[in-house]
């Protein structure tokens, strides 16, 4: 077997339990960038990462195993202030320290066409970012980002988030008023359930959302966003709460973390991957979302619901007002403060590293050589994966049912 006809095997393989009437929506976003690619496959990052990068001798933490350059963003906190943080928490585990910073750094690498970037650019930020990192564990007191205290891009960027509204994100998802206020279902973002399967989705989340919170379902479609999870069962449903107001959820399902099998570390026992999820998310972030939970679904699915925040959204890396290496490094150097402050706030939680252990770790940074060594090398396989991905896709792999 050549080398792009095991790519496609192992992407198939990280696939087989997505729907197949969603796979080539996945399959193709995944074609529009080498970046968007890297970001829907992180079982190949961990497949192909190099032991030696996730070495015991490394501090283990909670990680976010995920963390890229869009996986850091806006949202409202339960104290109703809008925060700047990592915000994607699905593949979440205990892992060496280095998950972490190697993933960020590669997906520097890899955006780095997307950003025009030189590869000197991309070493001297990726360098930029782990030194902020070191600092920040030597510093040992985790920090969080608001609002209130931003300043720059970053202060312009969360005052922007925060002028949006509720009532402004039900227009713009929703038609109709009073009673008859209903999603508007399109091909790109919400998609009208069908026959039966609506019949039981409905039937589900009605009797769950009353459970929950007493919430009256009013309406719900099939939600497409992000693109390594395009595919999973997720939901979007217009409910009203107790006091009569309308509010947005996303209901997503949830499966064990791509990360997992590589890491080489013992995993604590959860009662399924959505308390996971919810879990390290609330102890990885300073001030975790309102209304964050966990809910059974049919088949034995368990599903994280949020509400749907006007407030969250990912800064555009690539806009002209970030743009400039200055700019983007001090934003990176932001980036990398966080991650830190992650890694410290959930210290020695369940077999996490102690914050002495971390200095340690910051004050002999032995292991950056290598890793912004690799990190770049592998950027370039990802292109050289992308490109072969893309020409499969265009020659009309994979095959699928008539059906779908």
């Amino acid at each position: 077997m050549n080398q792009g006809d095991l790519l496609l095997e192992r992407i198939q393989k990280a696939n087989q339990d997505r729907r197949e009437d969603m796979l080539m929506r996945k399959y193709k976003a995944m074609s529009e960038s080498a970046f968007r690619f890297f970001r829907a496959t992180p079982s190949l990052f961990y497949q192909d990462a190099p032991r030696i990068l996730f070495s015991p001798d490394y501090p283990t933490c909670w990680v976010c195993a995920d963390l890229h350059l869009e996986n850091i963003g806006s949202y409202r906190g339960e104290n109703k202030l809008v925060y700047f943080d990592i915000n994607d928490f699905d593949e979440a585990l205990l892992a060496p320290c280095t998950v972490d910073i190697a993933r960020l750094v590669t997906s520097l690498f890899v955006a780095a066409p997307l950003l025009k970037h030189s590869p000197e650019t991309s070493r001297q930020l990726a360098s930029q970012f782990i030194s902020a990192y070191n600092q920040m564990l030597l510093r040992s007191k985790p920090r969080s980002i608001e609002r209130q205290t931003a300043t720059g891009i970053l202060k312009e960027f969360l005052d922007q988030a925060t002028e949006h509204t509720r009532k402004g994100l039900i227009a713009r998802l929703t038609r109709g008023s009073g009673l008859k206020r209903h999603l508007h279902t399109n091909e790109k973002r919400l998609l009208a359930l069908k026959g039966n399967e609506r019949e039981d989705v409905w039937n589900w989340l009605q009797n769950a959302l009353q459970n929950q919170g007493d919430y009256q379902l009013r309406d719900v479609a099939f939600r497409i966003a992000g693109t390594s999870s395009i595919g999973l069962n997720r939901y979007a449903a217009l409910v009203e709460s107790p006091n009569r107001r309308l509010h947005l959820l996303d209901i997503k399902a949830t499966r064990p973390s791509a990360a997992e099998p590589y890491v080489g570390i013992n995993q604590p026992h959860w009662p399924d991957q959505a308390t996971r999820i919810v879990t390290l998310q609330n102890r990885l972030q300073d001030v975790p979302p309102a209304k964050l939970w966990t809910l059974a679904g049919p088949d034995e699915e368990y599903y994280v619901v949020r509400y749907l925040q006007p407030q969250a959204d990912r800064m555009n890396l690539a806009a002209k007002h970030v743009r400039g290496t200055q700019r983007l490094g001090q934003l990176l150097e932001t980036m990398a403060q966080l991650t830190a402050s992650a890694h410290l706030r959930s210290g020695g939680r369940q077999g996490s590293a102690t914050a002495d252990e971390l200095i340690a770790f910051a004050n002999n940074p032995y292991w950056t050589s290598e890793l912004l060594a690799w990190a770049e090398t592998y950027a370039q396989q990802v292109q050289q994966d992308h490109a072969q991905f893309k020409s499969a896709l265009k020659a009309g792999w994979p095959k699928l049912t008539e059906s779908h």
